[in-house]
């Protein structure tokens, strides 16, 4: 294939992806409208009452290069200690009171179908609330 320029180590490639970054990821309209798709698509299921608030913790969650390529502005300052501290909620709770699986979540069959292929175990457009 005779690939060029590969870089051999992880801090090559760290490096090559931020000065990736840098050069490519500049402010554009059609991010911005990609964005907006994205996150429809993220919030579709949330009630209309929330939705603005979903929004700002999913901007929130963009890094600064990210959320300016995007064009959209600074979060609101609440936004980064409210995520912050409900990760680590989050993670007291499944540390503390859930316990480990004793089967298997199978999201395919376990036998071929007479085409040779796997079916799928749910539709397309359920939600699975997975911890």
């Amino acid at each position: 294939m005779k690939i060029e320029n590969v870089p051999k180590t992880y801090e090559e490639m760290r490096d090559w992806a931020d000065d990736y970054e840098v050069r490519n990821m500049v402010p554009n309209k059609m991010n911005h409208e990609l964005a907006e798709l994205t996150l429809a698509l993220l919030t579709y299921y949330t009630p209309k009452t929330i939705k603005p608030f979903m929004m700002q913790i999913l901007i929130g969650l963009m890094d600064d290069r990210l959320r300016s390529a995007m064009l959209y502005p600074p979060p609101h300052p609440f936004v980064g200690p409210f995520i912050k501290y409900s990760f680590a909620f989050r993670r007291f709770l499944l540390r503390n009171f859930f316990l480990p699986r004793t089967k298997p979540i199978h999201y395919t069959s376990r036998e071929k179908n007479v085409h040779g292929r796997y079916n799928t175990t749910y539709a397309d457009n359920e939600v699975f609330f997975l911890v």
